[in-house]
């Protein structure tokens, strides 16, 4: 598989990143996004991911045992070969106070004995709320960066008031991890031209809107309960939902219709198309996809160049949902997210 180099560092990475908030150790989330997934199961879509190519690995403190399963199947002798990345915040409980210098220094101790490794390659703000100050956030990045525990430092979930907040005290993030894919392309309006303007890379999560994209849900009631927590379902769908809003569950089944009857025209997979669409978005370096199996992972690594025609078609079928979210970066907190 290719390399591509994120701007501003010296990392060149696989245009897919295999996500591991799956790897959890065989717990389930509050969220239910996941099901349990043994360490054995993460050790053989592990060991797919680097046979297809991939080298470019993301997780989270946040995430339930992910730190603790990585530590047990990453092999020490091949770890220059991975670039990692992680991210702080919440690690200390969802109703934690912010982060301070101390619980950053702090949180990336834990996360380098956990993953049993002396560095991470990429590590970024989890979310803009969890510092307690941006300029304290920057500077304790800045000092782990000199210490040599991390080596670039990135933001994620941060809209373009947070990041231009960031920039502005000192900050030099490679990276922004955000959400986007056909059905969410808020950050298209304001954040994708800031980070043009900047030189940051994006690095989308959820790129295949948690399955919806694959075209194998035919109706919202198809879809799994955790994965109807977002905006795209109306407030009423699951009692995980948290963000008030009436959806647009017939927008988007609509558009997911269009765009699998071009991808039959065009003789592509869905998947295939809605990630290659993906990579071909100014910016957009890297996706980040999870898999639940080791042929998921294979499946996830196929790219085409789609034809400008397709392009623009998938952009049409998408744009209605588009407008109903316009600048709305959270997909799962309550009210509207700038």
């Amino acid at each position: 598989m290719q390399r591509v180099n994120l701007p501003g560092s010296d990392l060149n990475v696989s245009p897919i990143c295999l996500g591991t908030w799956q790897f959890n150790g065989g717990q389930v989330g509050g969220d239910k996004t996941w099901g349990a997934m043994s360490v054995e199961e993460s050790k053989k879509i592990w060991d797919k991911a680097l046979e297809t190519g991939i080298n470019f690995i993301d997780t989270a403190e946040a995430y339930l045992n992910s730190h603790s399963v990585l530590g047990q199947i990453m092999d020490p002798s091949k770890r220059r070969d991975i670039v990692l990345a992680s991210k702080v915040g919440n690690g200390k409980g969802a109703n934690s106070a912010p982060y301070t210098a101390e619980d950053i220094d702090q949180a990336v101790t834990t996360s380098l004995e956990k993953l049993k490794t002396d560095y991470i390659d990429l590590y970024q703000v989890h979310w803009p709320t969890i510092m307690a100050d941006v300029n304290e956030t920057v500077a304790e990045l800045k000092r782990q960066q000199a210490k040599g525990r991390i080596r670039y430092y990135g933001v994620c979930n941060f809209g373009p008031n947070d990041l231009r907040g960031f920039l502005e005290a000192g900050g030099q993030p490679i990276s922004n991890q955000v959400c986007y894919n056909l059905l969410w392309r808020s950050i298209e309006e304001e954040l994708l031209p800031l980070c043009q303007e900047k030189g940051i890379s994006l690095l989308p999560y959820s790129p295949l809107q948690q399955g919806l994209l694959t075209g194998k849900f035919q109706m919202p009631s198809d879809v799994p309960e955790g994965r109807r927590r977002g905006k795209l379902f109306h407030k009423d769908s699951t009692p995980l939902a948290r963000h008030g809003h009436d959806g647009a569950e017939k927008e988007v089944f609509q558009a997911i219709s269009e765009i699998r009857e071009v991808c039959a025209k065009a003789n592509i997979p869905m998947a295939t198309a809605s990630l290659s669409w993906l990579l071909q978005q100014p910016c957009v370096k890297s996706v980040i996809v999870g898999a639940s199996n080791p042929q998921q992972v294979v499946e996830n690594c196929q790219r085409v160049t789609l034809p400008e025609d397709v392009v623009q078609k998938f952009s049409a079928a998408t744009d209605p949902v588009k407008v109903i979210f316009k600048g709305d970066m959270d997909q799962w907190a309550y009210g509207r997210s700038s």
